[in-house]
C-alpha cells in the first residue's frame, strides 16, 4: 500500500481542508498492520446536518476517533486526521521482541486509516465539506512504563494544528462541536489548540455517554505563555525522532 495513496485518499487534492492533514503516521507505510476490530456504528442523531457548516472536534481513542470520523464522513463531514505521534520502526532483527515496543498505540490508528479508505471514498464528499478533526485521546497515555527500550510516542496538539477562527468563518463555519467519550476536561494542549477560536467560533461539547444534543461549551481562557510554556515541555518531556516526530527509543542511562 503506498503512502502517497493512502495519505492522497485523506488529504485530497483541492480539498479545504488537505493542509491540515498529518502526514507522521502514513509516511510509515507500507508496514504490517494487524485488522481493526469491528465496533457498532456510533450514534449521530446528535450530529447537525452537513449543511450547517459545523466543524467537530473528535477527541476520541485513536481507532474510536478514526471510525467517529468515517461515520461523520457518510453524513457529508471531512475527516482530517491530525496524529501527530509515529509508530516503531519495522525490524526483521529476531533478537528483538514482537511485543509492540510503542507507549502509544497508534499502529492501530494507521490501520484503521488505511482500512477505512473504501468507506471514505465512498462517502464521494465535495472539496468544501465541513470539517471533522480527528484527534487521539489516548496521544499522551502511557501504555507501558517509560523504561529502556520503550518506544516513547506520546504527542502532544499544537494551536497550529487547526485552522484559525478567521479561516473557519470564511469559509462559513460559524460554530465547532467537540466530542469526547466522557465527561471532564480535554487535555491541557487541545484546550489551549481550540482556545482562540472562543470569540469567533460559538464551541458546543457533545459527551457520548450523555444523552441529547451537544451543550454550549466555554474553555479557561490561557495566554501567550501557556503556549510557549506547552511547547517547551513537549520539546524537554517527549521524545522526538531525527524527521522531527513524535517516536523515539528510550536510551540506557549513561554512566558517570
Amino acid at each position: 500500500m503506498s503512502p502517497d495513496n493512502v495519505f492522497a485518499c485523506w488529504a485530497p487534492t483541492g480539498g479545504d481542508w488537505s493542509g491540515w492533514v498529518k502526514p507522521v503516521l502514513f509516511a510509515h507505510l507500507p508496514r504490517p498492520l494487524a485488522s481493526v476490530s469491528s465496533v457498532e456504528p456510533p450514534n449521530l442523531e446528535w450530529l447537525p446536518s452537513a449543511a450547517e457548516r459545523v466543524a467537530l472536534v473528535i477527541d476520541l481513542p485513536g481507532p474510536a476517533s478514526v471510525e467517529m470520523g468515517l461515520a461523520a464522513a457518510g453524513r457529508g463531514y471531512r475527516p482530517v486526521p491530525l496524529f501527530n505521534a509515529c509508530p516503531p520502526p519495522v525490524t526483521t532483527d529476531p533478537a528483538v521482541t514482537a511485543e509492540d515496543p510503542s507507549v502509544v498505540d497508534v499502529t492501530s490508528i494507521l490501520a484503521a486509516l488505511v482500512q477505512g479508505m473504501d468507506r471514505l471514498r465512498q462517502s464521494n464528499l465535495p472539496p468544501n465539506a465541513p470539517p471533522a478533526f480527528l484527534v487521539d485521546a489516548d496521544r499522551q497515555t502511557a501504555r507501558r512504563p517509560l523504561t529502556t527500550g520503550a518506544f516513547d510516542n506520546r504527542s502532544v496538539v499544537f494551536a497550529t494544528d487547526f485552522p484559525s477562527a478567521a479561516l473557519l468563518s470564511a469559509r462559513g463555519i460559524g460554530r465547532a462541536i467537540l466530542v469526547r467519550a466522557g465527561p471532564g476536561q480535554p487535555g491541557a494542549d487541545l484546550a489551549h489548540g481550540l482556545q482562540p477560536w472562543q470569540g469567533g467560533i460559538a464551541l458546543e461539547l457533545k459527551v457520548l455517554t450523555e444523552p441529547g444534543p451537544p451543550v454550549a461549551y466555554k474553555l479557561p481562557k490561557t495566554g501567550w505563555l501557556a503556549g510557549i510554556l506547552l511547547r517547551f515541555r513537549s520539546w524537554l518531556g517527549m521524545r522526538r525522532n531525527p524527521a522531527g516526530e513524535f517516536g523515539e527509543f528510550i536510551p540506557a542511562a549513561s554512566g558517570g
